[in-house]
């Protein structure tokens, strides 16, 4: 077989505005094109076409492109969070189609080894690979000059997908809001900076927010730039990344890249991510998030310390190139 000159690409998403603005999407379409394929983006079953080979994101909707694949007989590849932590909790028929697409995928493509080795175990998985998401390194950096976290102080926290249906429980918004006040009677002048699209989850966090006092040093900026984004992880006192799972946790990777000092929690893939470049705290404890916080900025050195070892580690494990390479290797193997 030759080599496949057009790649469909395919997430089910609503607009297709996300496959810009969120950097998995983005940067797995940049590394495709970069490899020299042609790729059509698709995000509805009607708009998949013709192709030499089908890239789906996520399982949950994995049988569409793993059909649309073994109706022209061309190769498929799935990749994203499989989410086997509730698994079990959604409808039967989702259930059976996730199988379905981990078995008839060509290669299934995990992003963390604790998802490939799970999933694994459970479940009949064809030609199960790690892949980890990877960051621009040379995008998201450090300033030149050092931080200077006295100057208009502020932890940052993204919601990742959003404060959408749940997902900011997942994320422990509120618990972090909770924690606030309790970091703010240490630092009274650090403010929290939370982004993130203001979704249905939105308006009872801001009543949380009101309830503990802190609307007024709390900000909630929705939506902001890739370039905004980058300068707020520049220039953040400490990241708040504290959940309750993360399959990944790519904010939390494009942060340490920026050369941020991080608290996250020791859940899902984090571990894997952070390494010992961060601080750990139980996510759904809004006393612990805040105790760790107050650990990591009342010790300078420690803070310094724990922002290099993060930008390193972002560097040496998760720069850009290895997923490029990780899909070249693995398209190649494909085409054969």
């Amino acid at each position: 077989m030759a080599k496949p000159k057009t790649i469909c690409f395919f997430a089910r998403v609503k607009n297709r505005d996300v496959l810009e603005r969120v950097e998995f999407y983005a940067r797995d379409i940049a590394i495709l094109k970069e490899l020299g394929y042609e790729v059509r983006i698709a995000t509805t079953p009607g708009e998949l076409a013709p192709a030499d080979l089908y890239y789906g994101w996520w399982w949950t909707w994995g049988f569409v492109p793993v059909t649309c694949a073994a109706l022209r007989r061309k190769p498929v590849v799935i990749t994203g969070v499989f989410d086997l932590w509730c698994f079990d909790t959604r409808p039967l028929l989702h259930r059976a189609l996730h199988r379905l697409a981990l078995r008839h995928a060509d290669a299934n493509v995990f992003i963390s080894t604790l998802e490939r080795d799970q999933v694994s175990e459970r479940f009949t998985v064809r030609r199960p690979i790690y892949s980890p998401l990877t960051v621009d390194t040379d995008l998201y950096r450090p300033l030149e000059r050092e931080t200077d976290c006295t100057q208009n102080p502020y932890a940052l926290t993204f919601a990742g997908s959003g404060m959408n249906d749940g997902n900011s429980r997942r994320k422990c918004i509120e618990e972090l809001i909770r924690a606030a006040p309790l970091i703010r009677s240490r630092f009274p002048q650090l403010r929290f900076v939370i982004a993130g699209n203001k979704g249905t989850d939105y308006p009872g966090l801001a009543a949380v927010a009101a309830e503990v006092g802190a609307a007024d040093y709390i900000e909630f900026p929705g939506v902001v730039s890739r370039e905004r984004k980058i300068e707020l992880m520049q220039n953040c006192a400490v990241y708040l990344q504290p959940s309750r799972f993360e399959g990944f946790g790519l904010s939390l990777l494009e942060a340490m890249s920026c050369g941020a000092a991080v608290v996250s929690s020791p859940v899902g893939a984090v571990p894997e991510v952070l390494g010992e470049c961060g601080t750990m705290a139980d996510g759904a404890d809004p006393n612990s998030i805040a105790s760790q916080t107050i650990g990591l900025l009342a010790d300078q050195s420690r803070l310094l310390q724990t922002r290099k070892a993060a930008r390193e580690r972002a560097i040496e494990q998760f720069g850009r190139q290895r997923r490029s390479d990780d899909l070249e290797r693995l398209l190649t193997e494909l085409a054969r």
